[in-house]
């Protein structure tokens, strides 16, 4: 954006129009010739050489004119933002066990469901670093820490069930994500998560994990998703019914350990962004942001094309016209 520090001399402009007349109406009529001049030649060589005597005075003209843009000092502004405080880290900690293919969220399954509303919250979120871990049997972290939100949507929608997994390690899953968190310099650390089964395999207990987590000052969001009980679930070409066993009581013990007062259960898409809706509205960035400039200074390029105006017009008159000062 271009701007002018004192843009009041731009007013000066306008001294070159009475300046322009003056040197048409009343100089040049009196202003005395040399007897030998090449002026004469140059009209020879060019029907439009009676003009030629003017070009000093536009020459002159356009000098003036750059000498006052110098002065109101044109420049460049570049705006900045300036962000102070601290973001969140948070890290989403998804279940891509086998029973997440159960179609109780119609039209989609529990893990399409978990991605579409983790996804709306991600959108949601600024200047807080996100990372993604899945877990079944075991855990690994899909995408650490992050600020690039287009990389992370990407990779979140990557996510697939594992269907070599054989069984729900919820405690491994959450120590993966406190290993992410646990040397993370920022105000709040946060872990989203998501699972709809009951931990049964895995070297690390859930509570141990727990304890983990608030040992590093870790809160923990515990949602479970999914019907308890027989649901629907893929089997060849159509579905049959499956009983999931779900274990509400260790999601509960999670949140009570890290601060979250308890889990939050949801039975339907419309639950679950009700849940992440609560998540985002409790873990809110605390950041200030300030704009500012960056300025390039455009004036010397000015003076230097009133220093090439001059010269020009020295030339013109004394060297080619050969006028008189």
């Amino acid at each position: 954006m271009l701007e002018f520090f004192d843009p009041r001399w731009l007013w000066g402009i306008l001294l070159t129009i009475p300046y322009l007349l003056w040197e048409i109406l009343y100089r040049d009529k009196k202003r005395l010739r040399l007897q030998y001049n090449r002026l004469e030649l140059l009209r020879s060589l060019s029907p439009s050489g009676s003009w030629l005597r003017f070009i000093p005075v536009a020459l002159r003209v356009l000098l003036i004119a750059s000498l006052f843009i110098a002065l109101a000092r044109p420049r460049l502004a570049n705006e900045k933002q300036k962000i102070t405080g601290n973001g969140i880290d948070i890290i989403l900690a998804v279940d891509i066990s086998g029973s997440m293919q159960a179609v109780d969220f119609r039209p989609t399954n529990r893990l399409e469901a978990a991605k579409k509303v983790a996804a709306e919250f991600i959108k949601k979120r600024k200047n807080d670093r996100i990372g993604v871990i899945v877990f079944s049997d075991h855990a690994f972290t899909k995408c650490p820490l992050t600020l690039d939100y287009n990389m992370l949507m990407t990779i979140l929608g990557d996510i697939e069930i594992d269907e070599e997994g054989q069984g729900t390690a919820i405690g491994m899953g959450l120590a993966t994500a406190v290993a992410r968190l646990k040397d993370s310099q920022a105000k709040s650390k946060v872990i989203v998560l998501i699972t709809d089964g009951k931990d049964n395999t895995g070297q690390i207990h859930p509570l141990t994990a727990a304890n983990l987590a608030a040992t590093f000052g870790i809160k923990v969001y515990t949602i479970g998703v999914g019907k308890k009980g027989l649901v629907d679930f893929p089997y060849g070409n159509g579905y049959r019914k499956v009983n999931i066993d779900f274990d509400i009581d260790i999601l509960n013990d999670i949140a009570e350990i890290c601060g979250t007062e308890r889990a939050r259960l949801a039975r339907n898409t419309e639950q679950l962004e009700e849940i992440m809706n609560y998540i985002d509205e409790m873990e809110k960035t605390q950041i200030e942001i300030k704009n500012y400039y960056e300025y390039k200074e455009l004036f010397p390029r000015w003076l230097m094309l009133a220093v090439f105006l001059l010269t020009m017009e020295l030339i013109l008159r004394f060297f080619i016209l050969r006028q008189l000062p």
